[in-house]
């Protein structure tokens, strides 16, 4: 008996976590996946499924943003699947053997977390073979305009504007300023010139563990440099490569 063919919304996101399990463990031939920067990471973090994937032989395309955040990941999931670079992702879809239809809420990227099921709430759902085809046909459109992760650009991961500090800026407001921009590392300048930088590894053997006070020690006593710079226009594999050749 042919399967009725119907789209809904799940609107429980345990329930929807279980279906999308569920059909991914099953697949069979193919995955298309669209996604954003963190779920790349969490799609990165699910060994089970990946090793299903590859004992099966199934065929997986992933897109999305490749980001400082998320490059390890990116990098270690290309290996074994094929993973490309798009420059946003309006919508998280995930197509499984050109037969079922998952399609996200897309959160703004500052609100969207790691963990949870957050993500799975209201997701829709589609076993519509018309309405498949027309989506992965439009996925395959982007997939053709996308690039290799090993093509990503430096300029394309880079934060705009980078948050600086200057040399007399106390540990204590440099610590503040990572928290409120989510980063690890900031740049000290001086009339906009970078001079150096100041990691959260150098606050903590620098500073807390050095038992001194933050409100009194200032970036110019713990910043490492000079800088290592890249070209914007280097590759995220240039980049690498001259990162590990300064060891950083």
């Amino acid at each position: 008996m042919r399967k009725r063919q119907e789209t809904y919304v799940i609107t429980n996101a345990d329930a929807a976590f279980k279906k999308v399990n569920e059909n991914l463990n099953s697949a069979e031939k193919e995955i298309l996946i669209m996604t954003s920067s963190k779920g790349v990471i969490r799609t990165w973090k699910n060994k089970a499924l990946l090793k299903n994937w590859q004992e099966k032989g199934v065929s997986v395309k992933i897109m999305a943003p490749v980001t400082s955040e998320n490059l390890k990941a990116a990098r270690e999931l290309s290996k074994h699947f094929s993973i490309r670079h798009i420059a946003a992702c309006y919508s998280r879809i995930t197509l499984v053997d050109s037969k079922h239809l998952f399609q996200f809420k897309t959160p703004l990227p500052d609100q969207e977390k790691l963990e949870g099921l957050q993500h799975f709430e209201s997701t829709i759902y589609s076993n519509d073979l018309e309405y498949v085809q027309r989506t992965k046909d439009m996925l395959n459109e982007i997939w053709s305009a996308s690039f290799d992760v090993s093509r990503v650009m430096v300029e394309s991961i880079v934060r705009v504007p980078v948050p600086t500090v200057t040399l007399s800026t106390p540990v204590s407001d440099i610590a503040s300023m990572m928290s409120k921009h989510n980063i690890g590392a900031i740049i000290v300048a001086r009339d906009y010139e970078p001079l150096g930088i100041v990691t959260e590894k150098d606050i903590i053997e620098r500073v807390v563990l050095a038992k001194k006070d933050p409100h009194e020690i200032v970036a110019q006593e713990i910043m490492t440099a000079p800088l290592i710079t890249v070209d914007s226009e280097r590759t995220i594999e240039e980049a690498l490569e001259i990162m590990r050749r300064n060891h950083v």
